[in-house]
């Protein structure tokens, strides 16, 4: 089974802002880099394209925050000449909740509360939210009870920054704390391979 990992467009957004749950509109460059997404996708994708024309089935996993959820629709427009899509949202897919911090800019956050987080993001609880270790068990909740090594099937998994690290630690058996070594950015795709028996990441950030 081939995964494709899509983290979503920029976000509608001061920089400096903490957000995770909060359902945010897309910048006002969302045509423009879904455009770009759309050329990287039909690039990866072309070989797939049915000589008779026959169209495959292409399974789109998001997240229901609308940063995801819009950009699913959209790409499943894109690519309605290749495929037959369907469109799977699953609450499990959403972005580390940050509780009292949501919306705030993190210099306005208490030192001493971000720095506790800081120090063991892992296991460490936002206030009345949640820890890494939090979203990392519901990503690998949606993991297991969806996706499988069939051959031939074709995923796209739509979601955010820090569900898709969670997700390659989970394939790769990475220590979550080593997380956010990894760069993920806006409009970025990555490649996954599952097999019966390993999940080979053929690409990260492209």
């Amino acid at each position: 089974m081939e995964i494709y990992l899509i983290r979503h467009t920029i976000p509608k957004i001061e920089k400096g802002v903490c957000y995770g749950f909060s359902d945010l509109e897309l910048a006002d460059s969302y045509n423009e880099e879904l455009q770009t997404l759309s050329e990287k996708m039909l690039q990866l994708l072309h070989k797939k394209k049915s000589k008779n024309k026959e169209q495959k089935e292409l399974l789109i996993y998001t997240s229901p925050l609308q940063r995801c959820s819009i950009l699913a629709k959209d790409l499943k427009t894109a690519l309605k000449d290749y495929f037959h899509s369907i469109i799977k949202t699953d609450k499990n897919l959403k972005e580390m909740n940050f509780g009292d911090w949501e919306l705030q800019k993190w210099s306005d956050i208490k030192e001493k509360e971000l720095k506790k987080w800081t120090d063991n993001f892992v296991t460490a609880f936002t206030p009345n939210g949640e820890s890494f270790e939090n979203l990392h068990e519901r990503v690998t909740h949606f993991w297991q009870t969806n996706i499988k090594s069939e051959k031939g099937k074709i995923a796209f998994i739509i979601c955010h920054g820090g569900v898709i690290r969670s997700i390659l630690c989970h394939a790769l058996e990475i220590p979550l704390y080593k997380a956010f070594s990894i760069s993920i950015d806006y409009g970025s795709i990555c490649k996954l391979k599952v097999f019966e028996t390993h999940t080979q990441v053929e690409f990260t950030n492209r």
